[in-house]
């Protein structure tokens, strides 16, 4: 049931930097496979439910990562092995790798971590054409470099301060590729200044782009209405996470690119 939480039990805990953790989680019921931009409802026990992106999937182990931000994220980073975290879902809309398109993935902060789900997803079906920018205010506080050399993607990093690869916003370093470089789509994810900034350049160049929103939700299932996307109608449980870059303008208001 979309509806029902199921248990699951931490089998593995990595911190990525100083802010982000990702636990990897084994269900103690059977659960679908989740598609590259879907996301749980992750239950912690005496607090509340969370939407967290899946950033991987091995073997059966879900992973989730985590950045410390409120009570319950900050909660979350103390659990240690063997402990236990309920998930509802995988809930959203999802977006399927081409292994013959050319994708650039955008990436800010920990936007980054449901895009690495979509590139072990392409790679996994044998795909070879795919750059990604990620993007920090620093260098320790960049993520999944390793993942991405070893998958086999084009990696490109911007810092706002300089401290390593291109010093600015991974949306400066996105106009600077595409002078050089053709692809196919666009998958951008991080803070909305970002997405929709990104989004005006792909439409402008004329590529395809795909966002993979977040906001604030408490149900995950379309029936609170707290994650609509600003007074479109449309909700980011529901109708999302993955919007076309216009629709989602369009529903922040957004009409000049």
């Amino acid at each position: 049931m979309i509806g029902a939480i199921v248990a699951s039990v931490i089998k593995k805990i990595t911190q990525e930097n100083k802010e982000l953790k990702s636990f990897y989680l084994e269900p103690m019921e059977k659960l679908n496979k989740p598609k590259p931009g879907q996301f749980f409802m992750v239950w912690v026990p005496g607090l509340e439910e969370i939407p967290i992106s899946v950033s991987g999937y091995f073997n059966g182990l879900i992973r989730i990562s985590v950045a410390r931000r409120g009570e319950t994220t900050s909660y979350m980073h103390t659990l240690k092995i063997g402990d236990f975290l309920g998930l509802k879902g995988p809930l959203g809309n999802f977006i399927t790798p081409d292994p013959n398109k050319k994708y650039l993935l955008v990436g800010g902060g920990y936007g980054v971590a449901p895009l690495i789900f979509f590139l072990q997803e392409y790679k996994r079906i044998g795909g070879e054409e795919i750059d990604i920018i990620i993007g920090a205010r620093s260098k320790d506080l960049l993520l999944f470099e390793n993942e991405i050399t070893i998958n086999g993607a084009r990696l490109h990093v911007a810092t706002d301060d300089g401290s390593k690869g291109f010093k600015g916003t991974t949306i400066d370093l996105m106009i600077r590729i595409l002078k050089e470089k053709k692809f196919d789509e666009i998958l951008l994810c991080g803070p909305e200044k970002m997405l929709v900034k990104g989004s005006k350049v792909a439409i402008n160049k004329g590529i395809k782009a795909w966002v993979l929103a977040e906001e604030y939700m408490k149900c995950g299932i379309g029936l609170c209405g707290s994650c609509e996307l600003g007074k479109s109608g449309l909700l980011v449980c529901r109708d999302g996470p993955v919007f076309d870059a216009l629709t989602y303008l369009k529903s922040l208001g957004v009409y000049q690119y």
